[in-house]
């Protein structure tokens, strides 16, 4: 009886870590979005795009930012899927993982947008915009493991 006792400890308490990793997750996730927001305007100034480059860049940008949200939505969701699997299965269970496995999914995707995003904008930008956009990347990516 005890052994069974501690195990239901243990259960519930990786149950409540679980879900306060997801909200915490969740939270960070649309935090950083927000931020991305920023920072993407931001790489466009440090680029110092003219008019015409602006304009000849929206359609790569629209069509970045429409599978962008798309992308933010499945995790989002799949999060709250996540999230519900573990209040109701209350363990390691087929709909845990295929939730965790469909969040995974997403963000991998969302990486790839994002860096077919920034490999698309060299049609456009000079070969010197092209560079600092490449640097710029790689320095965002860089200053995100550091933060971690």
């Amino acid at each position: 009886m005890k052994k069974s006792l501690q195990l239901f400890v243990i259960l519930v308490v990786v149950a409540f870590v679980a879900v306060v990793a997801c909200y915490i997750s969740a939270r960070g996730f649309s935090r950083s979005h927000q931020s991305t927001s920023t920072s993407h305007e931001w790489i466009h100034q440090q680029l110092g795009l003219t008019a015409d480059e602006q304009k000849a860049l929206e359609p790569i940008e629209e069509k970045f930012e429409r599978r962008q949200r798309e992308l933010t939505m499945e995790i989002r969701e799949a999060t709250r899927e996540l999230a519900q699997a573990i209040k109701e299965d209350q363990t390691d269970s087929a709909r845990v993982s295929s939730a965790v496995r469909k969040i995974h999914a997403a963000q991998g995707d969302l990486q790839k947008v994002t860096l077919q995003h920034v490999f698309e904008m060299k049609a456009i930008l000079t070969p010197d915009q092209y560079q600092k956009l490449l640097k710029l990347t790689a320095d965002a990516l860089n200053e995100a493991n550091r933060d971690e």
